[in-house]
């Protein structure tokens, strides 16, 4: 190995790292480095298996993703397991066995004998793994983000020593970065990603047994030897080289030999020596002189022992430092290294860019919180180099500061810059020390990760979701995401349309439960037309409520996606009220064309009562006063006049007037009522009885409204009382002076209690079909509310019902 080149004083270069370091540093940069070239969640899986199967110089592993939408673990990348296996991991059969242990899968778990070992029953392998028998040893490591569990690596291998060398802490960093790599892919919307891994730099190496001649020249090398030296396995020695040949240093050979002829061996000799492809492997040599009877050498033998994993030479320090800078200057990763005096001794490429300050202008000196900060103060990498946990707390505690889960003394925290560098910026930082071998902070390594878009597509994303959620809880339609008819998602005025209390009663039950025969046939073809393209209709059908109720829906369904899956999309509308008003409607049509006709009549009746009346006052006034038929003409004027006054009445009822509300006598108003119903074939054999208060004050109202409501409740005592009874109609001042109160009492048969509450509801009748439609009393309700009064049934039983109204006195100061 060539020495190092002299010059120029250069910046302080990083403590020194074992080799052992230095390949989990290069396997965790690798994953570091696929995530920065990648963002496809299949790409990244794939490679960082193979890279890991690679690291590990095992047979088999399998990368499992937990959906947390479907509560399974999805298999993303596999290699080396039987197809059986695999296809019964995506069975859902895994969940069922380790479901209950999967909140407490947090670590690692390292079985190096999958036949005894009794943990494997409620792992990520399950028992299934022992129907392979090449397998000895397996490990399950939890891949984790922000303390969630996302899935788990699985690694098996027919040597158990495969996973001895490494500690659990290993394998949970293994998995938290892996873990990190999947978390960032799906966030953004589970584009592809990748990472590059960084290839083994390190290999064992076995000892070399040599046999030379005098010259030097190689007789006879085992193939250990053959190995190390990169050499083609060979059973001739006239293809081997020179062992001065070997030796990166030739005069380390002659230096050798010098040493065996004058002491008869040498010992422990420190070598390098050189490998066919250009490498150098440093060595331990040890070895002895041959001689023949008269003393003359014959030739060398010697052992030589590769200390590439245990030696810490001052070349090896210095290779594996400029190893390390070289992997933190290729670093995607904004990353700075300060000493155990606080003095930065390295500032990556990464750094520069995002920073604005240049490697020269940072390295050497304390200024690490210049670029950050607009005054001098403790920085993260300061404070955990003194260990200083109470300063952490005081000046990063508000910053989501928390201790790393894989390192104890390593802490990440989030830090927010509203102005850096003229923009909005989010940074996470991690921040770990830097031990020598005697376990001797020598430093503090932090990375800055600038998650800057992350946090704007996640705040988007968060308001995005509120904004269009609550817009769908606050639908008054039901709204239901479902695949194959089976739902999703429920809001809540679908569960309240079908009487249902939870989301959880709906999701995953068949939507065809809910519909009315034989809507259930039609739906799944509909829906199956609206996935192949065809334009969302409209329909109408019947549901069926939890209770067994059945009402009118109208249903539209289009295509859409939940969950990143194709799924539809129905809107449910209870059109039960419309259907109702739509029937109302035609009856009230059809009974406003039978006032209109019912006023034509009347109109036309008038003119023969009038030439009747005439005619009866002329033959009056021929007759004489003792004339006998003087009475009864007299009794044709009374009824013609009698009828004349039903048809004015009928007139003024049947046409429409505005509302106007004036100070009306109510005595008065029911007088007109009562002269007009007095005639109804109904009324013929109920006996009216009126129990009027003399001086009623006036009530501010419409007088055709409070005739409708008055008209309404006698009608419908007529009809309690089946056409037979007493109806008293009474009115009187309430004690305060302040209401008029009108009562109707009637002789009926009552009404039962349990329909008292719903009296007033629209629609809602005790009446034979064609008899009412439940509308009269819901509309008298309706007009005493907006003249500030109340009705209400004051009493009811066997000896009949008594309708109650009160309105409130008009006052000269009333407008």
């Amino acid at each position: 190995m060539s020495k190092p080149a002299t010059g120029p004083t250069q910046a302080p270069r990083l403590q020194a790292v074992s080799p052992e370091q230095g390949r989990d540093l290069f396997l965790f940069n690798e994953i570091a480095t696929i995530t920065a070239h990648t963002l496809d969640l299949q790409e990244i899986a794939n490679l960082t298996l193979e890279k890991i199967l690679e690291f590990f110089q095992i047979e088999a592993g399998l990368l499992l993703l937990w959906d947390h939408d479907t509560q399974r673990l999805t298999s993303v990348a596999a290699h080396g397991f039987e197809v059986d296996y695999l296809q019964w991991t995506g069975t859902g059969e895994l969940e069922k066995v380790i479901g209950p242990y999967l909140s407490r899968a947090t670590q690692p778990l390292i079985i190096l004998d999958v036949q005894s070992d009794h943990r494997l029953a409620t792992s990520t392998f399950s028992e299934g793994i022992r129907h392979d028998s090449r397998f000895r040893a397996v490990v399950s490591i939890p891949l984790k983000y922000r303390e969630e569990v996302n899935g788990f690596l699985n690694l098996a291998a027919t040597d158990p020593a495969a996973f001895h060398p490494y500690p659990t802490y290993f394998y949970s960093i293994l998995g938290n970065q892996i873990g990190l790599a999947i978390a960032n892919a799906r966030l953004y919307h589970h584009l592809r990603r990748s990472e590059r891994r960084y290839r083994r730099i390190f290999e064992g190496s076995l000892d070399m047994i040599f046999v030379t001649d005098a010259a030097g020249r190689i007789l006879d090398l085992n193939p250990a030897g053959q190995s190390l030296l990169g050499l083609a396995s060979e059973s001739s020695g006239a293809r081997l080289p020179l062992m001065r040949e070997v030796f990166h240093n030739p005069q380390d050979w002659e230096a050798f030999q010098s040493q065996v002829e004058m002491k008869g061996f040498a010992r422990d000799l420190e070598v390098v020596l050189n490998q066919k492809n250009g490498g150098q492997v440093p060595v331990l040599l040890t070895g002895i002189i041959r001689r023949d009877r008269e003393g003359v050498t014959t030739g060398y033998e010697g052992i030589v022992k590769d200390i590439t994993e245990r030696k810490r030479s001052e070349l090896e320090v210095l290779r594996e430092k400029r190893t390390t800078e070289g992997i933190l200057e290729g670093l995607p990763i904004p990353t700075f290294v300060i000493d155990r005096n606080h003095r930065i001794i390295y500032w990556n490429q990464a750094c520069e860019k995002l920073t604005g300050h240049s490697r020269k202008e940072m390295v050497g000196s304390y200024r690490y919180w210049l670029p950050f900060y607009s005054h001098e103060g403790p920085y993260m990498a300061s404070l955990v180099v003194e260990q200083n946990f109470k300063a952490l707390e005081i000046f990063f505690g508000n910053k989501n500061l928390k201790r790393s889960a894989n390192i104890p003394v390593a802490f990440e925290a989030y830090e927010y810059f509203p102005d850096f560098h003229g923009s909005e910026r989010y940074f996470y930082n991690t921040c770990s020390p830097i031990y020598d071998e005697e376990g001797r902070i020598q430093g503090a390594v932090q990375a800055i990760v600038d998650v800057t878009e992350r946090e704007r597509l996640a705040q988007e994303l968060r308001e995005s979701e509120e904004k269009f959620r609550s817009l769908v809880e606050a639908s008054l339609d039901g709204i239901v995401l479902h695949r194959d008819l089976k739902p999703v998602y429920v809001n809540r005025a679908c569960l309240e349309m079908f009487l249902y209390d939870r989301p959880e009663d709906l999701l995953g039950r068949d939507l065809a439960e809910l519909i009315e025969y034989p809507y259930q046939q039609a739906a799944p073809q509909r829906l199956a037309n609206l996935l192949q393209g065809a334009s969302p209709r409209v329909f109408e059908m019947k549901g069926v409520r939890r209770n067994g109720e059945k009402f009118d829906l109208e249903v539209i369904s289009f295509p859409t996606t939940y969950g990143g899956r194709p799924a539809s999309q129905t809107h449910i509308r209870d059109i039960t009220h419309k259907k109702q008003l739509e029937e109302h409607l035609a009856r009230t049509d059809k009974l406003a064309s039978l006032g209109q006709l019912a006023a034509g009549v009347a109109h036309e009746m008038n003119n023969p009562l009038g030439s009747i009346m005439v005619l009866s006052y002329l033959l009056l006034e021929d007759m004489r006063e003792d004339c006998v038929e003087r009475a009864q003409i007299d009794k044709i004027i009374r009824e013609a006049t009698r009828c004349k006054e039903i048809v004015q009445g009928l007139l003024e009822f049947s046409r429409y007037m505005p509302s106007k509300m004036v100070p009306v006598q109510i005595n008065r108003v029911l007088e007109e009522v009562l002269f007009l119903v007095g005639g109804h074939l109904l009324f013929q054999h109920i006996d009216l009885v009126k129990d009027f208060h003399p001086d009623l004050p006036p009530v501010l109202g419409d007088k055709n409204r409070l005739e409708q409501v008055f008209i309404n409740l006698m009608m419908n005592s007529a009809d309690a009382m089946e056409g037979m009874g007493l109806l008293t109609v009474s009115t009187s001042l309430n004690p305060e002076g302040d209401r008029v109160c009108l009562a109707f009492r009637d002789t009926g048969p009552g009404i039962p209690d349990d329909l008292l509450g719903r009296l007033f509801d629209p629609f809602f009748t005790t009446k034979r079909v064609g008899k009412g439609v439940g509308l009269g009393l819901s509309i008298s309700y309706g007009i005493i509310e907006k003249h500030m009064g109340r009705i209400f049934v004051e009493k009811t039983g066997p000896d009949g019902t008594t309708f109650v109204v009160e309105l409130p006195v008009y006052r000269e100061s009333q407008e």
